[in-house]
């Protein structure tokens, strides 16, 4: 059912976007316009942003997992609950630099790529120059857009570098079932016109189609109105919102900006009130690290085909 990991890496390879070999001197990685050369498996790990943060613990990294940052919110997944709560939290937001080498680590995991903003003193090069290897999600980087293979080939890149192959192949296998599962379920059935609404009131900050979250919406049987943006997210204008008539309204949750704000804030806009979406008052709530590349893949799938379709 799965694809090989040879196969996804050469895949990604051809996007620019993470592969890995073994060699003589340890496992070679490209990812995201960085080489990266393990000689062996990580010991000290920070993880900054909390999708990637769940990926890591999810494999079964446990102490090694010494840092991280940037929460979105307060309930990751039961299976890895625990797990994330033994992880110090480095900081709300983005801890500095020194902060960082302050926990001592030999390997510095991305979620997003303002993980590793230069301008900031966390560029992945000034890492590099202290003997500190850096990875990134390859959806923050992806000349493309990307989806499930994606976040497969992830897994499987930090399984190689961390050592963990067969933890990562096993977690492979549940996302898929998962998914495919919901698939089988959704099979003739028409997708529904969904505009995903993440913030904005000037403009409408929304869910592209370049993304791991697009990929979702699909697989639920969903049409993303914007799927032709190429970003993961990016600005649009109100009235591009209401010519495209979207018959459901997803609403991005995360810490600081709460969901009821902005069902209120669209259902009094001039133009977006006048929608299929908001006459109906067909709203669906969905975590934001369910939008984004990480183990949460399958429980968007699920709850987007289950708030629109009812399966």
């Amino acid at each position: 059912m799965r694809r090989t990991f040879a196969l996804i890496m050469a895949a990604l390879f051809l996007t620019g976007c993470t592969a890995a070999e073994s060699r003589a001197d340890g496992l070679r990685v490209e990812n995201c316009g960085s080489v990266e050369t393990f000689a062996r498996p990580p010991q000290r790990v920070v993880s900054l942003n909390q999708h990637a943060t769940e990926i890591l613990v999810a494999l079964g990294l446990g102490d090694r997992l010494v840092g991280t940052a940037f929460p979105d919110d307060h309930a990751p997944p039961p299976e890895v609950a625990a797990g994330y709560a033994d992880v110090p939290l480095l900081s709300d937001r983005y801890p500095s630099y020194e902060r960082i080498l302050e926990a001592e680590p030999d390997l510095v995991v991305g979620g997003y790529a303002s993980a590793f903003d230069e301008a900031e003193g966390r560029g992945r090069e000034v890492f590099a120059k202290n003997g500190i290897n850096t990875l990134l999600l390859s959806e923050s980087c992806a000349a493309e857009p990307v989806g499930m293979d994606a976040l497969l080939a992830d897994i499987s890149m930090f399984g190689e570098a961390l050592g963990l192959q067969d933890n990562a192949r096993q977690l492979n296998t549940a996302i898929e079932e998962r998914v495919r599962a919901v698939e089988q379920r959704l099979q003739g059935v028409a997708p529904v016109d969904v505009f995903v609404y993440d913030s904005g009131e000037q403009t409408a900050f929304t869910l592209g189609g370049n993304g791991v979250g697009n990929d979702a919406l699909t697989r639920a049987g969903a049409r993303n109105v914007f799927g032709d943006v190429p970003k993961v997210f990016e600005d649009v204008s109100w009235e591009q919102v209401a010519t495209r008539a979207p018959a459901a309204i997803v609403l991005v949750d995360y810490l600081g900006a709460p969901v009821q704000h902005k069902q209120s804030y669209l259902e009094g806009h001039p133009l977006v009130s006048g929608t299929p979406a908001v006459r109906d008052r067909r709203f669906s709530t969905i975590p934001l690290v369910e939008l984004t590349e990480g183990i949460r893949f399958p429980a968007a799938v699920e709850r987007l085909a289950r708030d629109l379709h009812g399966k």
